[in-house]
């Protein structure tokens, strides 16, 4: 999860060396920073740009990743330098727009292993303040694009941001961390799923025009519903909540009862201070409707819907109260596959850095296999000195086998071999052979 706020340094793992390759990560959130700290820092695909380009003009850092949503903007980078690096980043990202962040240490920084677990944790929706939203996974493509066509992004930080995606797909079918909403508008999409097989073949009336009945029409439209037509008494949010859904049709207050007849669901959310819903004429409404469910989802407080009206038959009333529950169990059932969504992330990171130690491993490899060739062809030449020419191309092909078959088995453990204190392994076998590229053969 997303660390505490820290204050303005740059400190480095130096007790256990197999920690990654060098990134750094570091940014706000909706743990770090209050709303009004983050709306400052946050940055649209044009911002977000021209910061990545003003980041790659220093020649402190190597590649650089820009991450801004509602709820975040997050840096991450393969520093050249990393306390300049660190310093150049926390100012232009942060300090320019909102120097408070800075001076009051409202920021998260992380290094090498743990930045790039960050990315990956991301993605799967573990550090978002909805848990396992959706949304974030597409958000992470679109900027790793973004970075691929300015540029700012080499082979550390797209392997990475590769494996951050595979790692949030693989959480979403593997885990049941989207599953079930968390927001009411996605609340009463999901009822209507209960009892309709098909939203796309139902019709909607909505009675409100504010901020829940917005909620409520963004979630019945991205489920493609057949038809939303909507009522409310002022005509200023009238107009508003038509031009952000010009595909609604808009309804006279008076007319709601009469739409209901061919109404499938009916969302509520006014400020009304009483029903504006009640028995005797909805149950008329009822009865001509000859059977066919009606879903009733009642999002006003004080109640727009009288509770009498969850009792006539085929009729399925829903309160704030009922989805709120509805909205908990789903809740409690993301937080229990957050573990599993770990494992994944872990198992996602091993194998990062797995990439990243056979990346360092190959050229070492390389160097070994170079070394021996050298020590071969000059030995090979003395023997000739004293061997039949007859003997020559026998003793070539001989040698070259035996050097094969004797450095097969360590260049297959340094390539895939790699786990804890590989790198020293590393250093190790740099040393006992004297892998020293001034003294290359």
């Amino acid at each position: 999860m997303s660390p505490a706020p820290v204050a303005t340094t740059h400190p480095r793992n130096t007790t256990h060396p197999e920690v990654g390759p060098p990134l750094l990560a570091l940014g706000v959130d909706f743990r770090t920073a209050p709303i009004e700290l983050r709306e400052r820092v946050a940055l649209d695909p044009r911002e977000a740009e021209a910061l990545q380009l003003r980041l790659m003009a220093s020649s402190e850092i190597a590649e650089a990743f820009v991450l801004s949503t509602c709820n975040r903007t997050e840096l991450y980078l393969r520093p050249e330098d990393g306390d300049a690096a660190f310093k150049l980043a926390l100012d232009r990202a942060l300090g320019e727009r909102a120097p408070e962040i800075v001076e009051g240490g409202r920021y998260f920084v992380l290094h090498d292993r743990e930045a790039a677990r960050r990315l990956l944790a991301v993605a799967a929706g573990l550090e978002s303040m909805v848990l396992g939203e959706p949304e974030i996974l597409g958000q992470v493509k679109q900027a790793a694009d973004l970075a691929a066509d300015l540029g700012s992004t080499g082979p550390i930080l797209q392997r990475l941001l590769r494996t951050a995606m595979k790692a949030g797909r693989r959480a979403r079918s593997e885990t049941e961390i989207g599953a079930g909403a968390i927001s009411l508008g996605y609340a009463v999409v999901e009822l209507a799923r209960r009892i309709f097989d098909r939203i796309d073949h139902q019709r909607a009336l909505l009675v409100g025009a504010g901020d829940m009945a917005t909620l409520a029409a963004t979630a019945l439209f991205e489920r493609e519903i057949l038809s939303l037509a909507f009522a409310n008494r002022g005509n200023q949010r009238a107009e508003r909540f038509q031009e952000e859904f010009p595909q609604s049709e808009r309804l006279a207050m008076e007319e709601r009862y009469q739409y209901l007849a061919v109404a499938d669901l009916l969302v509520v959310a006014t400020r009304a201070d009483e029903p504006i819903f009640t028995l005797p004429p909805f149950r008329e409404v009822v009865q001509r409707r000859r059977s066919r469910p009606l879903l009733v989802v009642d999002l006003g407080l004080p109640r727009n819907v009288e509770a009498e009206i969850g009792s006539l038959p085929n009729v399925f009333l829903h309160d704030i109260d009922s989805l709120r529950g509805l909205i908990d169990r789903n809740l409690d059932r993301r937080r229990a596959e957050v573990p599993a969504v770990e494992s994944i992330v872990g198992t996602e990171l091993r194998h990062f850095l797995d990439w990243y130690e056979r990346r360092e491993a190959e050229p070492l490899v390389a160097q070994l296999q170079r070394q021996a060739e050298g020590i071969r062809r000059r030995e090979v030449e003395l023997a000739k000195e004293s061997i039949p020419a007859e003997y020559h191309e026998e003793l070539d092909r001989l040698t070259r086998s035996l050097v094969r078959r004797v450095l097969h088995h360590p260049s297959r453990q340094l390539r895939h071999g790699v786990g804890e204190g590989s790198r020293a392994h590393l250093e190790l076998i740099r040393r006992l052979f004297q892998l020293d590229e001034e003294r290359e053969p």
